[in-house]
């Protein structure tokens, strides 16, 4: 009977993985990659250590974009909506907002956790 509670407790945080996970926990784990990582990342320079964590934190990282770029494509009433030229535009230039919104996120918080500064 303990097997089993250990393993549901176990399974839990790899099934949430898999699927569309709450947003908020997926959050959570980049961070707690890129915190993880950073006492190991490069010293010499931000850049350095921006690019090594997003290395290491690769899955984490994609998991966090692809649930943000969903957010915009929904916010436009995607899949079902057909968009106009105007409006795709629209859709790409929110979704490579999304995108380096969350690239900043990453870059500040790389900077925080090893102390580089640019």
């Amino acid at each position: 009977m303990l097997g089993v509670a250990l393993l549901a407790t176990v399974a839990t945080p790899l099934a949430a993985q898999d699927g569309a996970a709450d947003q908020n926990l997926l959050e959570r784990r980049l961070r707690a990659c890129l915190a993880a990582g950073a006492p190991g990342a490069p010293k010499d320079s931000l850049l350095a250590a921006i690019v090594a964590l997003r290395s290491l934190c690769y899955t984490q990282i994609n998991r966090v974009e692809s649930v943000r770029l969903q957010e915009v494509d929904r916010s436009f009433g995607l899949p079902e909506a057909e968009l106009t030229i105007t409006q795709r535009n629209e859709l790409s230039r929110a979704r490579e907002l999304a995108t380096r919104r969350l690239n900043h996120e990453i870059g500040m918080a790389v900077s925080n956790f090893t102390g580089l500064q640019e």
